[in-house]
């Protein structure tokens, strides 16, 4: 790697170098990084250049638009060292130009060629967003250095040129900001032209401002509310003016409204009240909206945009008058909020019907309210539709909320009669209203159902249970009858109707007690889920049945949660178990859930019915529920719940057990655990169902062990062959469905009845044990290689070897060394000797034995 030169003297520097060893110029550090950068940026210009002037030299008459071959883009070295811990090699980075460039035959330098001609099919091009060119860039900060620099002139030479001086300089610069923009306007440079527009319209606020506060004239004495509402009055109407005069530079109108809001909003300021603020700037909203439709075309921007500012103090008023409205304590009547309340019902009325209007007059244009809804849809975001998607929303919003400020204000009863009457209303419109597709309509039956939300929410406000029973049960009749008589909102209503009826309910019954309260929701629960089950495939089943689904949760949630009587709790349980199994066998294709449910609150049931007597009543509820399980898994056989039931009768049965064994109940669960059997007997008769008969030995085996354990019995082979026999006669049972393979048939049965044995017999110093075992694992092998069932002949081998290696041990340890060791070297040399035929002779054994079944 060639060395680096010192970007100062050039001398050769030594790797990862800290300084120049000739000049001494310092190589690390921030500004070292800076210099190795601009170094690299000098390096790629130098090569970009290069190659410009090299496709510039070229004929005419061969310039393709790539660079020529041969054009040195390489190999620039720099005169610059990277900085400690940036790698470099020496050379800039090369510079690629062998890449089509912007120049086409016969083109001029300006673009004025025509581009090349679309090719046919093409897809055409996509369009760019918009973003600021370097111009406007430069413009911007142009404008923004120019107001900086007159606000310092202001600040600074006001007290050198003196009063009349600062007059004439602050004026002439804004007339010349003004006049300029318009000249640059009819030069056809539009970005220019707003950029000086901008500043004018600063320079204008900046001296009205200005002269008032250096008192120009004495107006350091007029209020400053009044001079504001004046002085921004009179900017406004000026800007206004420079916008007709040239409608092309839209900054003029944009601030000319700017300064009328301004001047406004100094009026609105001015009360210390807040209600007249809220009236002034809802004033505000009423003058600025006709705007759009009292100015002049001529005024172009001022005339359509003028509902901006409408828009603006629209929202501005209705947030204040909220403010005011919610301001309040409960129960307590005050006027100011009171004329809040009203003004914002008037916003909503109003509001609504001015939208009502402009969506008349639009359906009138555009030939049908279709066309208008679309239209509004895809430009909701612009244009007029801005400013009334504006007032919809704040129309919509201030009818609940001045309900709700009058509610939080009435006394209880009051809030609750209000309530009453406008579920009552809204009963009467749909009832009146026949059934339409209007947004008018739509908007009229929504806003009535947010006005009683707003009112129960008032009554929470209160806490007081009996006037939100009271709103509770008029929004259910409300929502009962939107359900009947608007069939494309019966889903919903009924949803809504039925949380109401519940909510009524638990308020009503808790005036008594909270066990009155948690059976009440219960049944209404289960009076639901019946409702839901007795209208099926209609718009109402699926949301009585959630909300009566619900309903029994919370229920057993309070009754819980509460720490009530049982009695109660078996109550709800009861409700819910019914629930269960009605919707089980009703609704086919929720069976399988509704019968987890089913069973799940039925055990519960059990068990709590069961405490209620004594804690055997309780296990006997539960063994009893086990094997009803298991009765109605063998009824239901082939169907979607069956392995519900299974499954849930495997677990209780378990629980039952280790019930019984935990309350020292032996016996019983020994009885409990054969009746198991017996019934996975019964349920795995069938060839399908098989499979089960493992839960049958597996329930045999437990109830021999715990008699065998209550018995103090320790004969390890008490506990082996019962399992054994049973695995045994299982596998012979189902020999069929097993596919007479041998390590499913008798394979486990003889593994768990001989191999224990044969192991235990290492302990054993009795003969009795090691005869038997041995001897049976012979008549195991010779039955296996009779048979041909691999199995038995592995099993019984193995068993044979252990109690011949456990028996030879204790003999093997006393005797001789050398005849030890003499044994076992000539073993090794016999089989050296006949080893080829040995291994022959395990390869047939090996066969022999991978032959068997």
């Amino acid at each position: 790697m060639a060395a680096i030169p010192c970007p100062s003297c050039g001398a050769d520097l030594p790797p990862s170098p800290q300084q120049c060893p000739r000049c001494g110029v310092r190589l690390i550090g921030p500004d070292a990084v800076r210099l190795w950068e601009v170094d690299q940026a000098l390096a790629r210009l130098s090569s970009e250049r290069r190659a410009l002037l090299a496709v510039l030299s070229a004929p005419a008459t061969t310039a393709t638009g790539v660079a020529p071959a041969g054009v040195a883009t390489t190999g620039v070295a720099t005169t610059g060292v990277a900085p400690t811990g940036v790698a470099t090699t020496g050379a800039a980075p090369v510079v690629a130009t062998t890449g089509p460039t912007a120049a086409t035959p016969g083109a001029v330098p300006s673009g004025a060629a025509p581009g090349p001609a679309p090719v046919p099919g093409a897809e055409a091009p996509r369009p760019q967003h918009r973003s600021w060119t370097t111009q406007q860039t430069l413009l911007a900060v142009g404008v923004l250095l120019v107001l900086v620099a007159g606000s310092i002139a202001l600040a600074v030479a006001w007290f050198v040129i003196g009063r009349w001086g600062q007059v004439l300089v602050m004026g002439g610069l804004t007339a010349l900001a003004c006049q300029a923009s318009l000249v640059l306007s009819r030069r056809r440079l539009p970005s220019s032209a707003e950029a000086l527009a901008v500043v004018a319209g600063g320079l204008l606020l900046l001296d009205a401002s200005a002269a008032r506060r250096f008192g120009l004239a004495g107006l350091d004495g007029v209020d400053v509310h009044a001079y504001t509402a004046v002085s921004g009055l009179l900017v406004a109407l000026v800007l206004a003016a420079l916008h007709q005069r040239d409608r092309r530079v839209a900054a003029f109108g944009v601030l000319s409204l700017t300064a009328a809001s301004v001047a406004w909003g100094a009026v609105v300021t001015a009360p210390e009240r807040a209600v007249p603020a809220a009236v002034l700037a809802l004033l505000g909203a009423a003058l600025f909206a006709p705007l759009h439709l009292a100015l002049p075309a001529t005024l172009g921007v001022v005339r359509r945009a003028a509902t901006g500012p409408a828009a603006g103090w629209l929202v501005v008023g209705a947030a204040i008058a909220a403010g005011v409205a919610a301001d309040v304590e409960p129960g307590d009547l005050r006027a100011q909020a009171l004329v809040a309340d009203g003004l914002l019902l008037l916003v909503a009325v109003l509001g609504a019907l001015v939208v009502a209007r402009v969506v008349r007059a639009r359906s009138a244009r555009l030939g049908s309210r279709a066309a208008v809804r679309a239209d509004w849809t895809d430009r909701w975001f612009s244009g007029d539709w801005r400013a009334v998607g504006v007032l919809a929303a704040v129309a919509s919003g201030t009818a609940p909320l001045a309900v709700l400020g009058l509610s939080v204000q009435l006394p209880p009863v009051a809030a609750a009669a209000l309530g009453m009457l406008l579920a009552a209303a809204v009963v009467a419109v749909v009832a009146v209203r026949p059934l339409r597709s209007r947004v008018g309509q739509l908007w009229l039956e929504t806003e009535a159902a947010a006005a009683v939300v707003a009112t129960f929410l008032a009554t929470v406000v209160h806490a007081s249970q009996p006037a939100q029973a009271c709103v509770l049960a008029g929004a259910a009749v409300a929502a009962a009858a939107v359900a009947v008589m608007r069939h494309s909102w019966r889903s919903p209503a009924s949803a809504v109707a039925a949380v109401c009826a519940v909510g009524t309910t638990w308020l009503t019954a808790d005036l008594a007690s909270p066990t009155a309260a948690v059976l009440a929701v219960a049944v209404a629960g289960l009076a639901l889920v019946g409702g839901a089950l007795a209208r099926p495939r209609r718009a109402e089943e699926v949301p009585l049945g959630a909300v009566g689904a619900v309903a029994l949760v919370a229920a057993l949630a309070g009754a819980l949660g509460q720490g009530l009587d049982r009695p109660v709790v078996v109550a709800v349980l009861a409700c819910a178990t019914v629930a269960g199994v009605a919707t089980a066998v009703l609704r086919p294709g929720l069976r399988p859930a509704t019968t987890a449910v089913a069973v799940v609150t039925g055990t519960a049931l059990a068990r709590e019915v069961g405490l209620l007597v004594s804690s055997y009543a309780e296990w006997a509820s539960l063994a009893l529920t086990a094997l009803v399980l298991a009765g109605l898994t063998a009824w239901r056989r082939h169907r979607p719940e069956e392995p519900v039931l299974g499954g849930f009768a495997v677990a209780i049965g378990v629980g039952a057990l280790a019930l019984g064994l935990d309350r020292g109940l032996p016996h019983s669960t020994a009885a409990a655990a054969f009746l198991y059997a017996l019934a996975a007997l019964g349920i795995s008769v069938p060839a399908s169902r098989r499979p089960v008969v493992l839960v049958a030995v597996v329930a045999a085996t437990t109830a021999t062990w715990v008699e065998l354990l209550h018995a103090d019995v320790t004969t390890l082979e008490a506990y082996t062959l019962p399992p054994a026999a049973l695995l045994l006669a299982a596998g012979l049972w189902s020999a069929q469905l097993l596919g007479r393979r041998s390590w499913l048939v008798a394979g486990p049965g003889l593994a768990v009845g001989l191999l224990p044995s044969a192991l235990f017999t290492a302990v054993d110093d009795g003969l009795l044990r090691p005869l038997l075992a041995v001897t049976v694992a012979v008549v195991v092998l010779a039955a296996g290689a009779w048979r041909r069932w691999q199995a038995l002949v592995v099993v019984g081998a193995a068993a044979a070897v252990v109690v011949a290696v456990t028996q030879l041990g204790p003999y093997a340890v006393h005797l001789p060394r050398f005849l030890t060791l003499g044994t076992l070297g000539v073993a090794l040399l016999a089989i050296g000797a006949r080893y080829e035929q040995r291994r022959e002779d395990a390869r047939h054994a090996i066969s022999w034995l991978a032959s068997l079944s």
